[in-house]
């Protein structure tokens, strides 16, 4: 994807910085990239819920801001190096400000476009939302399956109020642990292993302000591995529970990783 997005020969730097990170929302720790503050379309069958619905919180915008197809995966706050921070780029993507990382030139010289002429081109933005442009194929990837779009209608609800309560006419199971992270946030965790940890592969509830919610990190790790370094095992669709999915012998790491069948993923919020 290099000719299509700023490679900033950083990992983190993708989603996180160490100085000058967005305080537009309270996105923890030290979120670097631009947030869509725009209304999304709400699932809109609430009575098949019988629980009110809001707006994505910050767990939910975070991963928004790559998946719903409206900022470029390179749009971050604070560029690598000294001098390369842009205050309005918070809410803002900004392609004149992107196109002052070193090499930017190079890029858009190959997709036809000089640096700085404003909104990129729909031939441009078919480089990564596509994977296809000037009639051709790049690399033969096709990411349009990872965008999400902002209307949610289609989607598992997000910013969804969870039971208080869980009597046997709520149709939902109890989370066993509350737990404060550093910052002051609460969350509902499923606690599996009962070592009052919210671990990586343990579905969470995320309290902003409204109470308890489900957002996209309820059932999906951000990071998704279990494990690091060489031989690191990979998730499917990076949720903390494998639902099911079978493993392929595409990459024989994932032999390692249990699948748990039986709709395991759904059925640790679900009581059915």
């Amino acid at each position: 994807m290099d000719n299509a997005r700023n490679n900033y020969g950083e990992i983190c730097v993708y989603c996180h910085t160490p100085h000058g990170a967005n305080d537009v929302i309270s996105a923890l720790p030290l979120w670097n990239r631009t947030i869509n503050q725009g209304q999304y379309q709400i699932y809109d069958k609430p009575r098949t819920l019988n629980r009110p619905i809001g707006q994505p919180s910050p767990n939910s915008l975070t991963c928004l801001s790559c998946h719903d197809g409206t900022i470029s995966i390179d749009s971050i706050i604070n560029m690598p190096g000294s001098g390369r921070y842009s205050e309005a780029q918070k809410t803002s993507m900004n392609p004149a400000f992107l196109d002052q990382w070193p090499g930017a030139a190079a890029v858009h010289a190959t997709m036809g476009q000089s640096p700085g002429t404003g909104a990129p081109t729909d031939q441009q933005c078919q480089f990564c939302h596509t994977g296809e442009a000037n009639g051709g194929t790049v690399s033969g990837l096709k990411f349009d399956a990872f965008i999400l779009g902002t209307d949610l209608r289609d989607d598992h609800p997000i910013g969804i109020l969870f039971p208080v309560t869980f009597d046997p006419g709520v149709d939902f199971n109890e989370p066993g642990l509350t737990y404060e992270t550093a910052g002051g946030a609460q969350m509902k965790v499923f606690d599996n292993n009962g070592n009052g940890y919210p671990d990586k592969d343990e579905p969470r509830l995320y309290d902003t302000g409204e109470g308890f919610e489900v957002e996209c990190a309820s059932c999906h790790d951000p990071h998704g591995v279990p494990s690091g370094g060489e031989g690191t095992m990979f998730n499917p669709s990076f949720l903390r529970i494998n639902n099911g999915i079978a493993i392929t012998d595409n990459n024989p790491n994932n032999a390692q990783i249990v699948s748990n069948t039986g709709s395991a993923l759904c059925l640790t919020c679900h009581a059915k």
